[in-house]
């Protein structure tokens, strides 16, 4: 399942490509049971589509799909933030550091912040998200500012939770109304990724 979990969020699983039992079993030099085991409990969790009858296939976002799901996220976000101490927070800052770049520290901050909560169910829900959201991340950064968010971000941290929701609901709503372009940029990379 973990091997399957990267390749879906590395684009080596091509959006709406057919994945084949026999293919995958032999390319990960297992039998067929676990592979067919693994594409169900992800296509369970809505990583991947089961089409009855057809087999498993990478799931396509469209843009409902993805206004959806970052809203989602968002809401999930704002709950975490909404139980978090200004401790927390300043903890979270300290275990990731400001100065890095990128997507990846927004999402560290994003995952240490729901865990901070210390609602399992929360953490649980929250991670399949992410995970459905990996190739709409990846695709971000053509179209947002990276660093400027991180920044933005952090600074939130350090002034509170309130602070820290408007940041969020800003990040998020900016996402939602771009869906169309990252779900461009999400086919771009992942038809480029299979060259």
């Amino acid at each position: 399942m973990d091997t399957l979990r990267v390749r879906l969020g590395g684009g080596r699983l091509i959006l709406g490509e057919p994945l084949t039992i026999t293919d995958l079993a032999q390319e990960l030099g297992l039998s067929a049971t676990p592979v067919r085991e693994a594409l169900s409990r992800l296509a369970g969790e809505g990583l991947i589509e089961d089409r009855r009858g057809r087999g498993y296939f990478a799931k396509r976002l469209d843009v409902a799909d993805l206004v959806e799901l970052y809203g989602l996220r968002r809401l999930y976000l704002v709950e975490a933030a909404a139980d978090a101490s200004l401790d927390d927070l300043a903890a979270i800052l300290r275990e990731i550091g400001s100065g890095q770049s990128g997507l990846a520290p927004a999402q560290q901050a994003y995952e240490r912040l729901v865990a901070g909560a210390g609602n399992r169910v929360l953490m649980d829900a929250c991670r399949i998200v992410f995970e459905r959201l990996i190739g709409a991340t990846r695709a971000e950064a053509a179209l947002f500012d990276a660093t400027a968010e991180w920044a933005e971000l952090a600074e939130a941290m350090a002034r509170g939770a309130s602070v820290l929701v408007e940041v969020i609901v800003r990040h998020h709503r900016g996402r939602q109304g771009r869906a169309g372009e990252i779900v461009r940029a999400m086919r771009a990379y992942s038809n480029i990724s299979s060259l």
